[in-house]
């Protein structure tokens, strides 16, 4: 049975030989991988190796690599991030890697979100028997403000209940915005619980803030004034990688709605079934009306593009295709170009 995030520590000691993280909340994602490597380190697995499972991926040469390790290798830790899905090849491969992984290699494999059929197929039940299935969920609106009660105790910040539902309802559901906040947080030093106009000023210049307002600028169409906030980002010195990441999670979220409205959902339906915060319903709902699915799978491929010219590991202009980016999801008609 998968377990969740918070039950994974009792899972580390020691190291099983196979970890599946599985589900959309990114922050939980990166802490559950955090807590695994950190576990991975203190037990001597010193190597690591991360892979990105797309098309041009090869499980043969990974299974050669996997199988061929000297007397003298260190132990090491094998990350597998899949974009989509295991196709049917994709899942005989893992089934055989993890049966047959030699003693001194960990796999780490982080999937999208499964469903209950997905989560009842050969390969993850035999990752059930042999490691570890962790499912991370989304925090519910109606959880979230209880979540960062929990997240400002642990922190160390103390904030009036109304300053916690200001917060709950400015990070819209964006844990890892939410988490950044708690940090920057910790920097103000008081005795005395945060009030509402307290909390407001600290997180006025919030760079993640003003992106989220970004966001929302470009899915209402509003093109103009999404050139010049994104202007005015860049002149500030926010790095690229803040706007990348806001708009990758955007995107990927409206990509899989888009997509269950294209198999006959209404938009109302795949609306209340992803829980999106009201005050945004009906920018999502118009969205998902003008948008096209293969438009925010494509804007999807760009983001992780974009994360590497970012990173300086392919080339581009990163401002330049972050606005063509901000034009195409609120409608603008560029389809040929962006599915060129």
């Amino acid at each position: 049975m998968p377990i969740k995030p918070e039950q994974l520590s009792k899972h580390l000691k020691p190291l099983l030989p196979c970890y599946l993280i599985t589900g959309d909340e990114y922050l939980l994602i990166m802490e559950a991988q955090d807590a695994i490597r950190s576990a991975a380190k203190e037990q001597g697995f010193t190597e690591r190796q991360v892979h990105e499972v797309n098309k041009q991926f090869s499980f043969n040469e990974l299974s050669a690599d996997a199988n061929n390790m000297s007397l003298f290798a260190e132990k090491r830790i094998i990350e597998l991030r899949f974009e989509k899905l295991p196709d049917k090849d994709q899942q005989k491969s893992l089934d055989e890697l993890t049966a047959n992984s030699p003693e001194d290699t960990v796999w780490l494999i982080t999937c999208p979100k499964m469903d209950k059929r997905k989560l009842s197929v050969k390969w993850v039940k035999n990752i059930e028997i042999n490691g570890c299935v962790v499912q991370v969920w989304p925090i519910a609106s109606y959880q979230l403000t209880q979540w960062l009660s929990q997240r400002a105790a642990s922190a160390g910040v103390k904030l009036t209940s109304g300053a916690l539902q200001f917060l709950a309802d400015s990070c819209e559901g964006n844990l890892l915005a939410a988490k950044q906040d708690l940090e920057k947080l910790q920097l103000i030093r008081s005795d005395q619980p945060l009030d509402v106009s307290e909390l407001k000023e600290a997180i006025s210049n919030n760079a993640r803030f003003n992106v989220f307002e970004l966001i929302d600028t470009a899915l209402a169409g509003h093109v103009q004034k999404a050139n010049v906030m994104l202007s005015q980002l860049k002149q500030e010195g926010v790095v690229p990688v803040i706007v990348i990441a806001t708009l990758y999670r955007e995107c990927k979220t409206l990509f899989s709605m888009s997509s269950e409205v294209s198999k006959g959902k209404s938009v109302t339906d795949v609306v209340r079934e992803y829980r999106v915060w009201s005050n945004r319903t009906r920018l999502i709902s118009q969205a998902l009306n003008k948008v096209p699915s293969a438009v925010w799978q494509r804007l999807v491929s760009r983001c992780a593009h974009l994360d590497k010219v970012a990173k300086g590991q392919e080339e581009g202009n990163v401002w330049d295709e972050l606005m063509t980016c901000l034009l195409l999801m609120g409608g603008t008609p560029l389809w040929r170009k962006v599915l060129s």
